[in-house]
């Protein structure tokens, strides 16, 4: 079993853990209780507390729909370190602004897009935004992109409204940007109800699937979604003429990877090649391509014309369920750190893969040791090789190699055994 990432310490800490949240989160409780687990001893403890990433969008989407925001709070409460049923939902008209009520009270709810379908909430404390934010620091920093006010910090993705990703924005500008660096485009007010919209998207595009949408909510939707995109192509446009006025400085792009290539589509539109851009270029980004089709030789194709090295380039492997991230490093792997307990699991999510020579393959789970607002294990939905030795570039210590795919992606489709009991535990509470 792969236990070289599950030291005696750790199991003692994960079970001083499960000791304190038990008393917290009330789903986590319901959960010990039923499968008997009182104290962790050896890994396979671990594996039924670890909650699938579906319990997070476990909501009925009725009470969604129909706005039931009492509801949301108690199903939320049930996942949650901290109470969250007693937020008043007085005068509270969409999901956008649930959020930022639950904000003003501390609880940091972090939202998927939902753009596969029905999206999914999880509280967050300010601990954990500032967990977030100094890990990505710590990860610039071990690649030697140490603070350093020299920068254009250039945020390419759209606004959203999003506190996190306007923390993740100012936190970059704050440490890295220049004094008279290339402004964010005064005309790009951040968009409103974000929320809102990428929940009409997932219905629309169920609607769509089903055959029940209407001719005229589809016209509609695809107006506003042409209006989006339209925003965003000028975005691109306001720091492409401002990137070509500063080609010899030097620029940190903050960016998806699909984004940044329309990035330098619109560059090259406008005459710029390779060896143009002659500032020391960095570049961060997480995640991979969302499923938008690049050509092989995208990642080549930014590097050389926006002159960004390997070495000033931070990517990283991680998801909304934890505060820390997994950096890529030169032999292509992604570093599992310390705040980190990985487990592989079987693709059902009921037992720690098997081990061979180090080395595993199956569905990748998580303790996140710096999760203060709930519980820290979850379960994800992605099939991973790991390797529990060294890694070629000589650093000790779990990693991921970088082909991971995505459970639902597979022929058989994301199915975890315990989801379903999960689910009901959490939808227990909101009819209590």
């Amino acid at each position: 079993m792969p236990t070289a990432t599950v030291s005696r310490t750790v199991l003692d800490t994960l079970g001083a853990r499960l000791r304190e949240r038990r008393a917290m989160v009330p789903v986590l409780a319901q959960r010990a209780d039923a499968e008997g687990v009182t104290t962790i001893t050896q890994p396979q403890d671990m594996v039924p507390l670890l909650f699938p990433h579906t319990t997070y969008k476990s909501y009925p989407e009725s009470i969604l729909a129909k706005g039931r925001w009492d509801q949301m709070n108690r199903w939320l409460d049930s996942l949650s370190a901290y109470r969250v049923a007693d937020v008043d939902v007085t005068g509270i008209t969409d999901v956008d602004d649930w959020i930022e009520q639950l904000e003003a009270a501390g609880h940091l709810v972090s939202s998927s897009s939902g753009t596969s379908g029905k999206g999914s909430f999880l509280d967050k404390s300010r601990r954990d935004r500032r967990a977030s934010l100094d890990d990505l620091v710590r990860c610039l920093r071990d690649i030697g992109l140490a603070r350093d006010t020299r920068w254009h910090v250039i945020p390419v993705g759209p606004e959203t409204g999003v506190s996190h990703h306007a923390a993740v924005r100012d936190m970059l500008m704050a440490n890295y940007g220049r004094p008279d660096a290339i402004p964010v485009p005064a005309a790009a007010a951040p968009a409103t109800r974000h929320h809102a919209y990428m929940s009409r998207l997932a219905s629309m595009r169920r609607a769509m699937a089903e055959g029940t949408a209407s001719p005229d909510d589809v016209v509609a939707f695809e107006v506003e979604a042409a209006e989006r995109q339209r925003r965003t192509e000028g975005r691109l446009d306001y720091f492409a003429t401002r990137l070509l006025a500063h080609r010899d400085e030097d620029v940190f792009f903050n960016a998806t990877l699909p984004l940044l290539y329309r990035l330098c589509e619109i560059l090259r539109g406008r005459g710029a090649s390779p060896g143009d851009f002659t500032g020391a270029n960095a570049l961060t980004t997480g995640g991979g391509l969302k499923g938008i089709p690049l050509p092989d030789d995208y990642l080549d194709q930014i590097f050389r014309l926006l002159n960004i090295a390997p070495t000033r380039f931070l990517h990283y492997y991680s998801m909304q369920e934890l505060n820390v991230r997994m950096p890529k490093c030169p032999r292509g792997r992604y570093h599992v750190p310390r705040e980190l307990v990985l487990f592989v699991l079987d693709k059902d999510g009921e037992s720690l893969a098997p081990v061979s020579d180090d080395q595993t393959v199956g569905r990748a789970a998580f303790f996140d040791l710096t999760v203060d607002g709930r519980w820290g294990g979850t379960i994800s939905g992605d099939e991973v090789t790991a390797d529990f030795g060294a890694c070629p570039c000589g650093v000790e210590g779990p990693t991921i190699f970088d082909h991971i795919t995505r459970y639902s992606d597979l022929p058989d489709g994301d199915k975890i055994t315990c989801a379903g009991t999960m689910d009901a535990y959490v939808r227990g509470f909101i009819d209590a």
